[in-house]
């Protein structure tokens, strides 16, 4: 049987393509196709998606502003509950933010101290545990490993200022939970425009894209009171001594984790296209 001129015969009991037989570029060692990297493909963007990259975020957005005062309540719930059972040097207090259509957001109120030296030495075994007790944990547990040595770095960096420099340090309690309230307030409207950007331009549907962002949303509404309340009486009990390290990593960086976890259950749905 004669085969047509250029055409690429058809081996029998194989699975190369005739194709990638017409040309090598997109064939494997053994013949096979060479199927393009997902980093190399267009991304099919239709017009209508416009749709979803800018009317789907702007609901979310507007909804969450004409609730706000409903959220400043339910924060102060919260906080005034926790402040009940934790004592009378936990407040609710309220303070004045720049955002637009916003007055003014609730959070825990506490002046913590300096540490005194009982609580510098509890500071210091817990670091020294953290660097050295590290070390004793399994293989599989390295991310975990990793991530407590990272903690105790900055929890070393601390024992070492506030051992010489305690008196100079700038920061005090009350302010520091105020202004990452505020940051969460803000990252809270942020958070749908920045879905629309990385998961909105890609087909899982309207009603799925609207669902992800408003479940993101809610997460760091319940989280901010719970999280920020804990941070002071912890800043309230053990003194500013844990102030680095409930800024650095205990702050902004647990509710962006929180957004990446959103994101990668999202993106592991099927996709329409």
């Amino acid at each position: 049987m004669k085969s047509r001129p250029g055409a690429a015969p058809h081996l029998a009991g194989t699975d190369k393509v005739p194709d990638a037989a017409i040309n090598p570029r997109f064939a494997g060692f053994g013949g096979q196709l060479i199927q393009t990297h997902r980093a190399l493909r267009r991304l099919s963007f239709p017009p209508a998606r416009w749709v979803d990259v800018l009317l789907a975020p702007a609901i979310i957005f507007l909804c969450t502003l004409l609730a706000w005062p409903l959220i400043v309540e339910f924060w102060s719930a919260i906080i005034r509950f926790w402040a009940n059972g934790l004592g009378h040097e936990v407040l609710l207090k309220t303070d004045k933010t720049p955002f637009p259509g916003i007055q003014s957001i609730p959070y825990a109120y506490v002046q913590a101290a300096l540490p005194d030296p009982l609580q510098w030495w509890s500071g210091m075994l817990i670091t020294v545990t953290l660097l050295i007790g590290t070390t004793l944990l399994p293989t599989r547990m390295l991310p975990i490993s990793y991530a407590l040595r990272v903690a105790g770095l900055i929890q070393a960096a601390s024992q070492l200022y506030f051992y010489f420099w305690a008196a100079q340090f700038p920061y005090q309690s009350a302010s520091s939970i105020s202004a990452l309230t505020q940051a969460s307030m803000v990252l809270i409207f942020l958070t749908p425009w920045i879905y629309a950007l990385l998961y909105n331009i890609f087909d899982f549907g309207t009603l799925r894209k609207l669902l992800l962002s408003l479940m993101a949303v809610i997460y760091l509404i319940v989280l901010t009171p719970f999280q920020y309340t804990f941070a002071a009486w912890v800043m309230l009990r053990y003194s500013l001594l844990w102030h680095p390290l409930i800024y650095l990593l205990g702050s902004s960086l647990i509710q962006f984790g929180a957004l990446v976890g959103f994101y990668s259950w999202g993106m592991s749905w099927k996709r329409r296209e």
